[in-house]
C-alpha cells in the first residue's frame, strides 16, 4: 500500500494545530549555546515573567514561577498567573537530562505529557533570565517557546534590550515578544 504524498502536510497540519499559540519558524529549530556552568541551585527561587511569545496556557498577569528542589534532583516548577482577579496555578516537573549540559533542562506540567525543552541561555540568577524551548516539527518547522523573566517585577530596558539582542544572534525572532502586565502585582 502507497503513502498518500498528502500525508507529510497532513501530519504538520495536526502538528501546527496541537501547538497553536506558540510561534511557529521555518525548519529546523536555531542552533543555540545555554549558561556555561549553570547552577540549578543559584536558578532556585521566584521569578517574575517580564516578557514572553504568544502561549493559550498563559492569559492574566503577574505571572510568575517558583522553583524549588526535589530530593530526587528534579525541580517542582510552580507558575502562578491572576485572571480577572484569580489566582491560577500550575505545578510542573522539571530535571536536567544531562549534567554535561545543565542549562538544557527538560520540563512538563502533565504525568502523560513528554518533557518539552526549558534552555537557560542567559542568567546571572539575581537579575534575569532568558529562556527558550523550540521544537522541530516534522523538518519542516519548529515551534517556539521564549521568556525573559526577572527576580523583581520590573526589568530595565537596557538589560532588555540586551536579551532581546542574545536572542536575535542566534536567529531568534524577537518580535513575537509581547510584555507581561506585572502591574499592581504583590511580592
Amino acid at each position: 500500500m502507497a503513502l498518500s504524498p498528502l500525508l507529510p502536510l497532513a501530519v504538520a497540519l495536526l502538528s501546527v494545530t496541537y501547538v497553536e499559540g506558540q510561534v511557529i519558524g521555518p525548519g529546523k529549530c536555531p542552533e543555540v549555546k545555554v549558561q556555561e556552568n549553570f547552577d540549578i541551585k543559584q536558578y532556585l527561587g521566584i521569578w517574575h515573567e517580564i516578557q514572553k511569545f504568544v502561549s493559550i496556557f498563559e492569559e492574566g498577569k503577574c505571572l510568575r514561577a517558583n522553583y524549588t528542589l526535589k530530593p530526587d534532583g528534579h525541580v517542582i516548577v510552580d507558575n502562578q498567573e491572576n485572571v480577572n482577579g484569580e489566582i491560577k496555578r500550575a505545578i510542573g516537573d522539571g530535571y536536567i537530562p544531562n549534567t554535561n549540559e545543565a542549562a538544557k533542562l527538560a520540563v512538563r506540567f502533565y504525568s502523560f505529557a513528554p518533557y518539552s525543552p526549558y534552555w537557560v541561555l542567559k542568567t546571572d540568577y539575581k537579575t534575569y533570565t532568558l529562556i527558550w524551548s523550540c521544537i522541530d516539527l516534522l523538518n519542516l518547522s519548529n515551534a517556539q517557546f521564549a521568556w525573559i523573566l526577572a527576580r523583581e517585577h520590573e526589568l530595565d530596558q537596557a538589560t532588555v534590550d540586551e536579551l532581546h539582542k542574545v536572542a536575535t544572534g542566534y536567529g531568534i525572532d524577537v518580535s513575537h515578544f509581547l510584555i507581561t502586565d506585572q502591574t499592581g502585582c504583590s511580592s
